[in-house]
């Protein structure tokens, strides 16, 4: 047991369905999570193995643990959407800042209403839709309507007449303020609003076109070409919108990808047959044993917060979950269906999200590939990097580590740990002259690469460069210098020159996740010969 505190606490707790709530010193909730067995889950969280930074670090601040056994593992989903919600638990994967995301709401007691963004949902009576993870695309379908419908956009009290602004007089706002707009006809165009963010524009279309034919006989042809421009921009927008052989009319679609402790999230909302908007999450520092718990935790969870529900929902679960989360939404009165799709058009609606999300990853990491080439000068993009550590415990155990980034992500085949032997002292540059030296022995086995970034500063670039010179080859070699926090805040090239990385944040997190992996590896590979070393004593 890793945490000396919570020894007994986890003894008495019982092996049945519940969920369990984790606290620190100051009895504040850090977890909440359910299980099928609770002695037998709460256990792992305190066990030795490798977990992630988040796990540890979760771990070694619980001071108590409290416990609700329900009957089954719905009850136990119910309870656990509830204290989360309730108690907003740093520590939990899920969408825990989701209070802080933005919805678009629609002031329906206002005889006026306006549409706008907030983030703070109430119980008002206007409408809601959201919360959107995505922001960026939510402010787009917010532009998109603004340039369709003339809406109030002013927050003015309209008990007092006002001149129209300068959107009336681009077209772009009815001016109530000036109370001249017919209340009826205002409302038409807000449940038009509603019809759109509902993804409905069939429905709009058909409304708008009724209107058109209406104003054509009542010889009211400014309004109808009003709304003709109305229904062209609606019409613009379905086309582009418009997926090939898409088949759904009310319908998520959702993806996922781990990579690299980093859980991406993507949900393509369809309605109508079309792509009306796609929804976006990323959680970092995710076990790969949490994935299946934290995808029916992320999708019960958005649900709950969000109004625009599909009557189907496509997703990558086991039968288990998707059992799980069928019978959550049936006990929450939610009319959702959720399906695993296993072969046809359904699995190849999943495959596209999946495939969306790894284009964007990949696009993220060329993007600052391109950037990190460009600063070093380089012509082309850099394509093979490696990374070097020195770890060490008061002159004992001093190992070394190398890691490999190559084609656009970790190769780990090419990851390799070197026990020092030429000193027993800290001599971090000496260190690094070792590893160099040997890692350059199987320069045939082990290609080069582009470039190396060493854990340290000019002394230990010059051991380094000592080792290429005497080998006879070459490659670009750079220090990472570290501010007071022992992180990486610039790089030092063979010249001894500082390159400045402080305006340059995409290459400052790249060259930090380089930094974070090898630390990760080094610090690994040291406590495994620490303690494999404890244990031959014992023996």
């Amino acid at each position: 047991m890793t945490n000396p505190y919570v020894g007994e606490i986890v003894k008495k707790i019982p092996f049945e369905p519940g969920i369990y709530i984790m606290k620190d010193e100051k009895g504040t909730v850090i977890y909440v999570g359910k299980a099928i067995s609770l002695r037998k889950r709460v256990r792992q969280y305190f066990q030795k193995n490798n977990k992630t930074k988040r796990i540890e670090k979760m771990a070694s601040l619980v001071r108590d643990i409290e416990y609700v056994v329900t009957k089954n593992e719905v009850e136990a989903l119910v309870l656990e959407c509830n204290y989360i919600k309730n108690f907003n638990p740093k520590f939990n994967v899920m969408l825990k800042d989701d209070k802080s995301y933005p919805y678009i709401k629609i002031t329906l007691k206002d005889e006026y209403p306006i549409v706008y963004v907030t983030r703070n949902k109430k119980n008002d009576g206007a409408m809601y839709f959201g919360p959107y993870t995505n922001v960026s695309a939510m402010r787009d379908v917010l532009a998109t309507i603004k340039n369709i419908f003339p809406l109030k956009r002013c927050k003015y009290d309209l008990k007092t007449k006002r001149a129209p602004c300068l959107y009336y007089h681009i077209g772009k706002c009815l001016a109530p303020c000036s109370n001249d707009v017919n209340s009826k006809e205002y409302r038409e165009m807000i449940n038009q609003v509603v019809l759109f963010l509902q993804g409905n524009t069939n429905k709009i279309k058909q409304v708008i076109k009724q209107e058109i034919d209406e104003c054509i006989s009542t010889l009211n042809f400014e309004k109808a070409k009003l709304l003709k421009f109305r229904l062209d921009e609606i019409e613009k927008m379905s086309q582009k919108q418009t997926v090939a052989n898409l088949n759904e009319n009310s319908t998520d679609i959702w993806g996922y990808v781990y990579n690299q402790n980093t859980l991406y999230i993507q949900v393509f909302k369809i309605r109508d047959y079309k792509v009306v908007l796609h929804d976006d999450v990323k959680i970092d520092e995710v076990e790969s044993e949490e994935l299946q718990e934290a995808m029916s935790q992320i999708i019960s969870r958005y649900y709950l917060q969000n109004n625009d529900v599909p009557k189907k929902l496509y997703v990558k679960l086991n039968e288990e979950n998707i059992l799980l989360l069928n019978e959550f939404f049936v006990k929450k009165e939610i009319k959702l269906n959720v399906y695993c799709p296993k072969k046809g058009e359904k699995l190849n609606l999943v495959k596209m999200v999946e495939n969306n999300i790894h284009i964007n990853i990949e696009d993220k990491k060329s993007s600052v590939l391109d950037d990190f080439s460009n600063l070093l000068g380089f012509k082309e993009q850099i394509d093979s990097i490696e990374c070097y550590d020195i770890s060490n415990l008061r002159n004992e155990y001093i190992v070394g580590c190398m890691i490999r980034f190559e084609n656009g992500k970790l190769n780990k085949k090419m990851y390799r740990k070197f026990k020092i032997k030429s000193t027993l002292t800290q001599d971090d540059p000496k260190c690094m002259y070792e590893i160099i030296s040997r890692r350059l022995n199987h320069e045939k086995e082990w290609p080069l690469p582009d470039v190396i970034l060493l854990d340290g500063g000019k002394t230990q670039l010059s051991m380094v460069k000592k080792a290429f010179k005497e080998k006879g080859v070459s490659t670009n070699l750079y220090g990472m210098v570290k501010n007071d926090k022992h992180r990486t805040r610039g790089l030092i090239d063979s010249n001894n020159e500082e390159i400045d990385l402080s305006n340059k944040k995409k290459i400052l997190n790249f060259l930090t996740f380089l930094q974070d992996e090898v630390h990760r590896f080094t610090i690994t590979y040291h406590r495994k010969l620490r303690d494999s070393v404890k244990v031959s004593k014992k023996n």
